[in-house]
């Protein structure tokens, strides 16, 4: 009976796992030589949860209803986003309706985790093992038996604790954090009835925005001979022995995917967005915000944006997002201006420079351009990347101009880059090598083909055709 094993390595950066280190991952290299592989092109914008959740249901931002991890509620106040904010079906949706089981792992925004015909387990979000992290809940105590619980869903507390640890013990809490949750996936994949099973490795994200500059010397930053110039890499080799593991678990009537939601590229600096709109005239914050910016600002404290901070009477555009910037229209403010407003915002984002005055190669998307439901009230009016990533948006406060290395939640040596890594081999799938770039909506009508499932009507866009006619087992 057929079966799919998703193995996802969060930012895996196609130069890297493809051409640079691809001897060094004989396990990867194997499926790349007996399958096929791919460049991915990312979601816009290239966010985890967002693009992992692209995979596995075939829809954009627009249509699953997220784009940042926070949002706007009906009382205009920001909060952090959950996999109730969801709108789609995901592939174990799908798969319950034709009695399929799933097993996913990890998988980012699938806190809190709701009933599904398999297992779950949460992602990085996950507050605690006591929150509903476990689909059946019986599954905490297999957690609590592999190892500390404080860092099994990632290896800091909060939503980006990880800048906040030294290399030294971020390599080493990633190394062991990754080592309980592959024991898990080991144990479940060899000892559960399962259709589907799909894991998401997190530890390659933290590292690789943390260390980059420490290995690459193109980084303006970088640190020649650094003590950790390997630490990457070496965490990738130890992944791919812990693959390794695990395909010698699985039967021969399994299709393997090794893929990533975004790759990673390094990071000069961040223009401050919020600071910008605010010089332009188009962003006004409320009275009590900008006395509590002042205050942190003495502490020599950045502030975090907050919607409830944006003076509504008077703001034309505000921003968010981190890496990319999202531009959202106050329409009620802007009425028939609205066209006239994109125009000037997106002439003057197209001409932000660096902070030694180099142009940057800046792209503005407009939202009718790159969404299928622009029209949801969430979706930014506009999304924009400077420099192709290379400089990423930072929309906190307490900064004196135009450009900072670190934001509220940290400083970062790299970001997400607009395409990841595609692997696929199996008894079914065509050894075709390098297939190019495919998009990272195909995967889910591409995994129901694959299980012999009809893809819903509204999934619009294409599986890929690597099925042979005949089978011949090649993994």
């Amino acid at each position: 009976m057929a079966k799919v094993f998703l193995f996802g390595i969060d930012g895996a950066e196609p130069d890297l796992i493809f051409n640079q280190w691809r001897e060094d991952l004989p396990n990867i290299n194997r499926l790349m030589s007996s399958g096929s592989f791919a460049r991915m092109k990312s979601t816009i914008p290239p966010t985890t949860i967002i693009a992992w959740n692209a995979m596995i249901s075939g829809k954009d931002a627009s249509e699953l209803g997220v784009f940042s991890y926070t949002y706007k509620d009906s009382e205009g106040k920001t909060q952090l986003v959950s996999s109730k904010n969801i709108q789609s079906k995901l592939l174990w949706d799908i798969l319950g309706e034709h009695n399929k089981r799933t097993i996913a792992l990890y998988v980012p925004l699938s806190y809190p985790v709701k009933p599904i015909h398999g297992l779950m387990v949460s992602d990085f979000l996950t507050p605690s093992i006591d929150a509903e992290c476990t689909f059946p809940s019986s599954l905490k105590e297999k957690i609590k038996q592999l190892g500390p619980t404080d860092f099994f869903f990632d290896v800091a507390v909060g939503l980006a604790g990880h800048k906040g640890l030294h290399l030294d013990h971020l390599a080493q809490k990633t190394k062991e954090m990754t080592e309980m949750q592959i024991r898990l996936v080991k144990d479940l994949a060899e000892n559960e009835s399962w259709d589907f099973f799909m894991t998401v490795m997190i530890g390659s994200d933290r590292l690789q925005h943390m260390a980059w500059r420490h290995f690459d010397p193109t980084h303006r930053r970088f640190i020649p001979d650094s003590p950790h110039k390997n630490t990457l890499k070496e965490y990738y080799i130890y992944l791919d022995g812990k693959l390794g593991e695990i395909l010698s678990l699985l039967d021969k009537d399994t299709t393997v995917i090794v893929a990533s939601d975004h790759g990673m590229v390094k990071q000069e600096g961040k223009i401050n967005i919020n600071y910008w709109l605010m010089e332009k005239r188009y962003l006004f914050l409320t009275e009590d915000f900008k006395q509590e910016i002042e205050a942190n600002k003495k502490l020599g404290k950045k502030t975090r944006l907050k919607y409830e901070g944006i003076d509504m009477d008077k703001t034309i555009a505000y921003g968010g997002g981190a890496y990319n910037a999202r531009i959202l229209i106050n329409r009620k403010k802007v009425g028939d201006k609205y066209d006239t407003i994109i125009h000037d915002l997106t002439k003057g984002l197209l001409e932000i420079k660096d902070d030694q005055g180099k142009k940057l190669k800046n792209e503005v998307f407009r939202s009718e351009e790159i969404y299928n439901h622009s029209s949801n009230p969430e979706c930014p009016d506009l999304t924009v990347f400077f420099d192709e990533l290379r400089w990423a948006s930072n929309p906190d406060f307490g900064e004196e101009s135009l450009y900072s290395w670190e934001s509220a939640m940290g400083a970062d040596s790299a970001g997400h880059s607009k395409e990841g890594c595609f692997v696929i081999s199996g008894p079914t799938i065509l050894g075709r090598g390098n297939i190019g770039i495919i998009d990272i909506r195909q995967v889910a009508p591409t995994i129901l083909n694959l299980l012999n499932l009809p893809i819903p009507v509204d999934i619009t866009i294409k599986p890929l055709e690597l099925k042979e006619v005949t089978s011949s087992a090649r993994r």
